[in-house]
């Protein structure tokens, strides 16, 4: 099963924004990934459907939207934890920089990950992935 989920990193005071194009594009691209929106604020519900998709993939790829570079984690700490010991097939595409975090991936040499700074190069890297 091939799995992505779209976590935001909200910084204080950011609202919560509902609707994602770019999962629209996702999906249009590979129509059999099951897909997940989530951001630092989900409920715990959403975390365990999160934490359930990445157990039982084969092929995941975590998006991670910072709009700022020290965005705090929030309630999905736990559930990067599991991201970042995972030994899935996985990539994590960093949506903007966020330096702890990117830190913390660069330290697991074991685990891919990118920057992509626009829809087009994160859409490229979807297809890649998944092809």
């Amino acid at each position: 099963m091939k799995a992505f989920l779209y976590i935001r990193l909200l910084s204080d005071g950011e609202t919560i924004v509902y609707g994602n194009p770019v999962l629209d594009q996702v999906k249009k691209l590979s129509p059999d990934v099951a897909l997940l929106d989530l951001d630092s604020r989900s409920e715990q519900l959403v975390l365990h459907y999160a934490k359930q998709l990445l157990h039982e993939a084969t092929q995941t790829i975590v998006c991670i939207d910072s709009t700022t570079p020290d965005a705090g984690f929030g309630n999905v700490f736990p559930l990067l934890e599991q991201v970042l010991e995972s030994e899935n097939n996985q990539l994590i595409l960093f949506r903007n920089s966020h330096h702890r975090l990117q830190r913390m991936v660069q330290a697991r040499p074991e685990l891919k990950a990118i920057v992509v700074q626009d829809n087009a190069a994160l859409l490229q890297a979807v297809e890649q992935f998944y092809s």
